[in-house]
């Protein structure tokens, strides 16, 4: 289960009142258990593997630039949602007028690794295969995203923000992909594509590794944004203190 959704500040006591309403209404339908099931597809636990596996999988095949588009714009995008978390758990920082806080770390990770997944796994088929599985891992963030709404961990602002990014990563890694022709990943790994056999073996590892990470992963929680919590106030005192000291 998903830890209990953060509390606001005073300014935004009414919205979570409303947040903690309707949470607790979705959590007595039996529909509440599937999205239970859903949101946890975003956490840090299953979504951080696969990222790596996307990482490791590229540098197999040789797809060097995407490896590189990877690693920058997945490491950048993380980087974003902590330093909004930093920002608000230790010095308050948020936009008031747009209820926003922090990217939702779920949704930006759902919507960087999902379309970027499904689009290698359809490397090996013809190209307009390839968007329609980008779209489908876009439209499986896109659940995830709202599955944060429902339950009041995050705003609709925060949701937005969070699949904006994490889409932004998952765009600029598999642009290549929509481009070439298909077999293109088997033609770097051997120099040609020699037979369909070869590509259906590429895409059944590819897509049975990724399975496995998900049976092995999901339903645990990485407690980041918990972890985050208590280490930012000290971080603010710290930076405060010394920046005091420097005067």
């Amino acid at each position: 289960m998903p830890a209990s959704p953060r509390l606001a500040d005073a300014g935004h006591n009414s919205l979570h009142a409303r947040f903690t309403t309707l949470t607790g209404l979705i959590i007595g339908h039996p529909i509440g258990h599937l999205l239970f099931f859903l949101t946890n597809f975003g956490d840090p636990y299953l979504t951080g593997p696969l990222a790596a596996f996307i990482f490791l999988w590229l540098g197999f095949i040789r797809a060097w630039r995407a490896l590189i588009t990877w690693a920058i714009c997945f490491s950048t995008g993380a980087a974003i949602v902590a330093a909004t978390k930093v920002a608000y758990a230790g010095w308050g920082i948020e936009v008031q007028a747009l209820h926003f806080t922090v990217v939702s770390g779920h949704t930006m990770l759902a919507s960087a690794v999902y379309p970027t997944v499904c689009a290698i796994c359809a490397t090996h088929t013809r190209r307009h295969s390839v968007l329609n599985m980008f779209l489908g891992g876009l439209a499986f963030a896109l659940v995830i995203g709202i599955s944060r709404k429902l339950f009041g961990f995050h705003t609709t602002a925060e949701v937005v923000t969070g699949m904006a990014l994490g889409t932004l990563v998952a765009t600029l890694t598999c642009a290549p992909m929509f481009k070439r022709q298909a077999g293109y990943v088997v033609e770097q790994v051997t120099g040609s594509a020699r037979t369909v056999a070869l590509r259906r073996d590429l895409t059944t590892t590819y897509a049975a590794i990724a399975l496995a990470i998900v049976v092995v992963c999901h339903g645990r929680i990485a407690p980041v944004s918990t972890w985050i919590d208590m280490k930012a106030p000290h971080w603010q005192q710290t930076i405060t203190t010394k920046l005091d000291d420097a005067r």
